[in-house]
């Protein structure tokens, strides 16, 4: 693995200007502390009219989260389908356990992060005011431009691989 993409893993920048590691954090009773990678507010058009946020918006936030955390990498999305390696949803897992609302501010971090062979697990949760309100899961297959699954190329295995090491993949 290249140097410069290690130090880039163990040493990010995220939301405006706090630094976390990309490493395995525990908190003090030894679980793994997921890794915050966007911050949002619910904007009105994302809810109902009881002012609830719609229920397929938290696919959308996961999948927001999913490209911040690869843009931290050095392979980005833009790169990725640049090199015409895609990643479509072959399933998605949402548990809702509090709505969220109107104007909430909502934090969406990403737990596990899984690579193996032609797959791609990503766990999320996304929390309002620190009381978990969704957790879930997407899982992805590497396909080329036309949809054939595809076994990702040698450096592209390396990136997620540190992915996974650095969040209990």
């Amino acid at each position: 693995m290249d140097f410069r993409f290690f130090c880039k893993l163990l040493e990010l920048s995220f939301m405006s200007g706090t630094r976390q590691r990309l490493s395995r954090r525990r908190d003090t009773s030894g679980h793994q502390v997921p890794l915050e990678v966007l911050r949002l507010r619910v904007a009105f058009a994302d809810t109902d009219a009881m002012g609830v946020a719609w229920h397929g918006n938290y696919l959308r936030w996961f999948e927001m989260a999913r490209t911040e955390l690869m843009r931290l990498t050095e392979l980005p999305y833009p790169a990725l389908i640049g090199r015409g390696i895609h990643l479509p949803v072959i399933e998605a897992l949402v548990r809702y356990r509090k709505p969220a609302r109107y104007d909430d501010l909502l934090i969406v971090s990403i737990g596990r992060v899984h690579a193996a062979g032609v797959r791609l697990r990503v766990e999320y949760r996304i929390d309002c005011e620190a009381t978990l309100i969704v957790e879930g899961h997407t899982e992805h297959a590497f396909t080329d431009g036309a949809g054939r699954v595809l076994r990702p190329p040698r450096d592209v295995q390396e990136i997620f691989a540190a992915l996974s090491a650095a969040h209990g993949g």
